[in-house]
């Protein structure tokens, strides 16, 4: 296809900006330098830079092509940006869009709309211009790469909607003959030795049409050797020893990550293989320049969007091996596409080699000094320790000399050649040395590490990082020191370095977030060095008001279980993933064995994918599975639940589908597992597995059940695959098991789900999809668990269900469930879908005794006060999902250890969450101690019982509602939400008192009537405070009152009861045992005017007599009484309600005639029998009045009298009495 015309948008463009015009350039390129392609931030059409770099990876300046009248940008598609340059390498030709940043994505729009484009940019940056490739060239898709031959024409690469749009493209140096050239979809582009190649997608390299094609629809001719794949950046070299053409290429394999190598065959008609570099992430930019003597560097970018650097010394007939060294990362946005800095001219010759070489040693350390050669850009230097038959190593010098470090002991040879823009010198310089062993350590060569800004817990600021450190000459000479290589994370100053007889310790206190490299460099006497990397990370102290200890090398911990008091078990519920470090650590399918300070695992337990059925390729096409959609095993058992019983341990995969709602069966396993050992010495032996838990609860809820209808809590439509069916799906109707472990006798292992949520017992049937009535988390029994697991996966139909329990977590599901040696369980409660921090979306710590009723309701749940709302969202981005170390009493409080998931935590500041880290020590999960408060209490004590009725004094720690039962005292404990109701431990209605509301340590009355006279009682009181947390169980057994005689008191200060005149029955009145007898006097009189109470006052009961008789009482006095005493009593009067003091009438007792007793009669609930009823009990407090003032003579003898408190119960006790003799008719 060729197009003769241009719209009059793209004529302008050619014919006007043959200058591109923009801010100017800083300086012209240096020869021998690179240039990197560098996208920016943003939305829409992005910037585009080019960053000129030396081959050390030192940034020289960085040019933008976006502004200015012309601008040229970007898509954030990565396969763009492959600029080349020049086949004479006078220009840059570097594709992109030609519109202004911002707007739309520039790629999915039209060639009208957003013009693909070639900037030609030279030695001198500010001559350079655009060339538009119509509007039709890549046409809502891509430009890729761009090539040309000597500036003039350009050819250019890339997709577009349909195969017009697509191929390899033509624009002459004017912008005119825009010619389609090939409609296939190509990658990369090159031109070399008068030939135009192409890559093809998902093809080989394939030359164009013959020479330079310009236009016209050319053949495709695949170049003859070459393996297909998706080649990006191409580079050829002609080298010496092959076919005098381009005899090598090096392309970029974004396939497989691998830069790759071929030769071509000395008779030029076949391309063979010749080694690779692998170890990139989806390679893709890639320049190749020739250093002479055989040596090939090498520049490539990948999508991580780094700056690689490797060598080939291979030549042409050697083979590519070693590794890329990433020297440079952007500035800002990425990196797509690298290239060689244009020339002003062609230098006419390769540079001379350098003279008067010198290599000074000094241990294993080297200085190499030379003369300078004029014209040379850098300089390459290559050692040998067997005459160059092979290159040990290679490094490049800007300038005249060079220190090389690290070397292994031995002799060598080093050279230096001298690079210029045309090539590297025909000769090289050489000159031996020797190098001394230095040092060793145990500190791996390259290791990673993360701390904490400002954290006193961390464990590399505190005790730091420990090694050994070996030498000939002594390890107590070794010198060890560190420099950190971003003082804004750790500065210098915060590296303390040790080394005392060899054991060498590394302090490390950051004190900014983010990442360095901490170089620990040790030298011995004699001058030898070696250094270590530590890829360091440094997060912020997170959650204010909180100390967490980190448990480093997990991000996902999932589930927690206490070994010993130096070893805690933590589950990572991600898949297996690579380390980048040194010290590589397993992760996901796996536990790790932690100390009590956290940081590195002690010890890390990869589980045996084998061993647990893992990574099964049939999985998902056997029989016996059902509901799947997208099925798949992965080996990702995504560890959730554990408990230990002993040494053995059983661990709960989710049994979920994965986040998008497609079927994982490596999910779906209940491993048992055999810990031995402790702390570093700790193992984890698989003793089987059960593959089937998930179609046997599907199969037992499809059927009906436990008083249920089939289906009721909507276990198959939960777990069944599907777009709806994420486990943490909004519906709170998803699928998952977060939390096991055993029931109060052990008997059964208790599934407690995440999700989903079902209904209350006796609320309609769950819905599929739908949150309506889903209020209760789940917990279903599995009865015979120790029989289920086998090497082979167990059988389909294996497990037992015992009755689901219900319970009552304000709307979320259980995230974990412990149990401790009392049998108590503390439960995390969080929201099935995801947390916003607010109820029901937040974290809460319960604890339960284990206890259901009938209906499988869980009791005796109360929330506790732990603060997990510090260490989950919105403070923090964890999830409590795990629990340590846990109280003895959970009605005492104390400390529990709470393991938190932080795997969606951008701890570092830079965008990467802690489960997509490169090294695992830099992941992180957090392990806070929070104090769980103990349980408020409630003080009892009886004030007045009788025989079916009684009246007790609560004392509430905290304000609340209060509430007690009556139950005999063999009767099971009722839960605190029974007592709130007034029932029984059955449910059924039982004695209970008024419920009052409660300040805090203040007393309040408690009535019961109606108690068997045959019975013994125990009361159970319970306050509910405001925050809904209720009070430990408080109980009372109630000591009912018999007839204990016809006296009380002793010596001269005693009291008598006897029938009085109106008893026509045999009944005899007689105290009771709760009488209070004789009490002291107050210090101040409560009697009006200038009484006072000289002998105190006697408070009793009386029972026993008939119901409305007369009882006779005596009161025998220390001495006589004064004349003017009279008798008063305390309590209410059928004219006076309320207790108050009053006297009775003179006709009411009697003193002997020497005033040393008194008699007085009280009728059955007449005036002086304080509960007014008739019914067989007198209540009475009397005392014997006096002036203030004595008569002369008479002396004032301190007896016992009635204290307020006295006045208090016996006024308590009136509603207690009221219904003895009720009762007993």
């Amino acid at each position: 296809m060729r197009t003769n015309t241009l719209d009059w948008r793209h004529k302008a463009i050619a014919t006007a900006c043959l200058a591109l015009c923009g801010a100017a350039w800083s300086a012209p390129f240096t020869p021998g330098n690179l240039v990197a392609y560098r996208v920016g931030t943003g939305t829409g059409a992005l910037p585009v830079f080019l960053d000129e770099y030396r081959v050390d990876g030192t940034l020289v300046q960085s040019l933008p092509l976006s502004g200015g009248a012309a601008p040229l940008t970007a898509s954030s598609k990565g396969s763009e940006g492959l600029l080349n340059r020049s086949d004479n390498g006078l220009c840059l030709v570097v594709p992109g869009y030609a519109v202004a940043t911002g707007g739309t994505e520039p790629n999915g729009v039209t060639a009208a709309a957003a013009p693909r484009a070639v900037a030609v940019v030279g030695f001198d940056p500010d001559v350079k211009s655009l060339r538009p490739l119509g509007i039709t060239a890549f046409s809502e898709d891509t430009i890729r790469s761009a090539a040309s031959s000597d500036c003039g024409a350009v050819w250019a690469s890339g997709k577009g909607k349909v195969a017009a749009n697509n191929g390899v493209w033509h624009v002459a140096a004017d912008g005119t003959g825009i010619s389609q050239l090939n409609s296939s979809n190509v990658q990369g582009l090159a031109v070399a030795g008068g030939r135009l190649i192409a890559a093809i997608n998902g093809g080989s390299l394939n030359q164009i049409g013959t020479n330079l094609p310009t236009t016209g629809i050319q053949t495709a001719q695949p170049l003859a050797g070459l393996t297909a794949a998706t080649y990006r950046g191409i580079a050829f070299l002609q080298l010496d020893g092959g076919p005098a053409l381009a005899n090598t290429v090096y392309v970029a394999d974004n396939d497989t990550g691998a830069l790759r190598k071929f030769r071509l065959s000395m008779d030029g008609t076949s391309w063979q293989p010749a080694g690779s570099i692998a170890g990139l992430s989806k390679i893709h930019g890639l320049a190749a320049f020739d250093t002479g003597g055989g040596n090939v560097i090498l520049m490539a970018t990948d999508t991580t969007g780094r700056l690689y650097r490797a060598f080939d010394h291979g030549g042409y007939a050697g083979t590519l091996s070693g590794t890329a060294e990433s020297i440079a990362t952007p500035q800002g946005g990425v990196f797509y596409g690298v290239a060689w800095a244009p020339l002003e001219t062609v230098p006419a010759t390769v540079p001379a080699a350098p003279s008067n070489l010198v290599a000074t040693p000094a241990g294993n350390r080297v200085t190499v000094a030379w003369d300078a050669v004029p014209g040379a850009a850098y300089y390459v230097m290559e050692l040998s320790q067997d005459s160059f038959a092979s290159v040990a190593s290679t490094a490049v010098a800007l300038g005249n000399s060079q220190a090389l470090e690290g070397l292994q002991p031995g002799s060598y040879t080093l050279r230096v050649r001298a690079v210029n823009g045309l090539g590297g010198s025909t000769a090289a310089v050489s000159v031996p040395f020797m190098a001394s062993a230095p040092p060793t350590a145990s500190l791996p060569e390259l290791t990673a590490f993360s701390g904490v800004v400002g954290d006193a817990n961390d464990p590399l600021a505190s005790a730091g990082i420990g090694f050994t450190v070996q030498d000939a000459g002594g390890a107590g000479g070794v010198q060890v020191t560190a420099r950190s290589s971003n003082q804004a994370v750790v500065a210098d100053a915060g590296l303390a370095a040790s080394n005392q007889a060899g054991n060498a310790v590394l302090r490390i206190t950051p004190t900014g977030v983010g990442y360095a490299d901490i170089t620990v460099t040790l030298t011995n006497a004699g001058g030898a060095s070696v250094s270590r990397t530590i890829k360091y990370a440094a997060s912020a102290n997170t959650a204010a008001n909180t100390s967490p200890r980190w448990l480093a090398g997990r991000s996902d911990a999932s589930t927690a279980i206490v070994i010993d008091a130096a070893t805690m078990l933590v589950g990572d519920d991600e898949a297996p993933a690579q380390d980048a470090s040194g010290n590589a650590l397993p992760a996901g399918n796996s536990f790790s064995a932690y100390g009590p300070a956290g940081g590195l695992p002690i010890k890390p337990l990869m589980l045996d994918r084998t061993a647990l059925g893992l990574a099964d390729a049939a999985a998902c096409t056997g029989a016996g599975l059902t509901g799947l959609d997208s099925c798949k095993s992965d080996e990702e058992m995504d560890i959730e639940a554990s408990f230990a019983l002993g040494s053995r341990v059983y661990v709960a995969g989710s049994h979920s589908n994965n986040k998008s709602g497609k079927s994982r069966t490596d999910r779906w396993r209940l491993a048992a597992m055999d810990v031995t050992g402790s702390g570093a010495s700790t193992a984890l032996t698989a003793s089987g597995y059960y593959r089937w838990l998930r179609e046997d609860l599907r199969s037992w809820d499809a059927a009906a059940h436990d008083g249920l209808a089939a289906n009721y809590l909507g276990l198959v439509a939960s777990s069944d695959g599907g777009a709806t069916k994420a486990p943490e799906a909004e519906t709170m109707s998803g699928f998952s098991i977060e939390g096991m472990s055993t029931s109060p006798d052990d008997g059964a292992a208790w599934l407690g789900f995440r999700a989903p949520l079902v209904p209350a017992p006796g609320a309609p049937a769950a819905t599929a999809d739908d949150a309506t009535g889903r209020t209760h988390a789940l917990i279903v029994p599995v009865t015979n668990f120790a029989a289920l697991p086998a090497a082979d996966g167990g059988s389909k139909g294996s497990a037992s269900m015992g009755p689901p329990i219900r319970l009552d977590l304000g709307g979320r599901g259980i995230r974990e469930i412990r149990k401790n040696a009392a049998g108590e369980y503390l439960i995390i409660a969080g929201p099935s879908a995801s947390a916003t921090g607010t109820a029901p979306r937040n974290f809460q710590l319960y604890s339960w005794d284990g206890r259901v009723n009938g209906a499988g309701l869980a009791l005796n749940l109360r929330p506790r006060a732990a603060d997990l709302a510090a260490i989950t969202v919105p403070n923090t981005a964890c999830s409590a999902e795990g629990i340590g170390a846990m109280p003895a009493s959970l009605d005492a409080g104390g400390s529990v250890d709470i393991i938190s998931d932080c795997g969606d935590a951008d701890f570092y500041g830079d965008g990467t969450v802690a489960k997509d880290l490169p090294h695992a020590a830099w992941k992180k999960a957090r392990l806070d101690s929070l104090a769980v408060p103990a349980l408020s209490t409630v003080a009892l004590s009886a004030q007045a019982v009788d025989q079916t009725s009684a009246v007790v004094q609560a004392t509430p720690g905290v304000g609340g509602s209060l509430r007690a039962v009556a139950l005999p005292a063999n009767a099971p404990v009722p839960s605190w939400e029974q007592v709130m109701a007034g029932l029984d431990a059955a449910g059924l209605p039982a004695p209970a008192s008024n419920t009052v509301s409660t300040a805090a340590n203040t007393a309040a009355t408690l009535s019961f009537a109606g108690l068997d006279p045959a019975v013994s009682y125990h009361v159970h009181a319970v306050n509910l405070p405001a925050s809904g947390t209720a009070s430990a169980p408080a109980v009372l057994a109630l000591s009912k009152p018999v007839p204990i005689g016809t006296q009380i008191g002793t010596g001269s200060h005693t009291a008598s009861v006897r029938n009085g005149t109106g008893n026509v029955g045999a009944d005899q009145w007689q105290f009771a045992s709760n009488s209070a007898g004789f009490q002291p006097a107050p210090s101040q009189s409560p009697l009006p005017g200038n009484l006072r109470l000289p002998y105190g006052s006697l408070s009793f009961v009386l029972m026993g007599g008939t119901p409305g008789s007369t009882a006779t009482l005596r009161m025998d006095l220390p001495e006589a009484a004064p004349s003017q005493a009279t008798l008063w009593k305390y309590g209410p009067t059928a004219a006076t309600p309320t207790a108050h003091w009053y006297e009775l009438a003179p006709s009411a007792y009697r003193f002997a005639p020497d005033h040393r007793s008194v008699s007085f009669d009280i009728a059955d609930g007449q005036t002086g029998d304080s509960d007014l009823t008739v019914n067989g009990v007198i209540v009475d407090p009397v005392a014997v009045a006096a002036p203030a003032a004595l008569p002369s003579g008479a002396t004032a003898t301190p007896v016992p009298g009635l204290s307020t408190l006295a006045q208090a119960l016996l006024a308590l006790a009136l509603g207690g009495m009221a219904a003895l003799r009720r009762r007993r008719g």
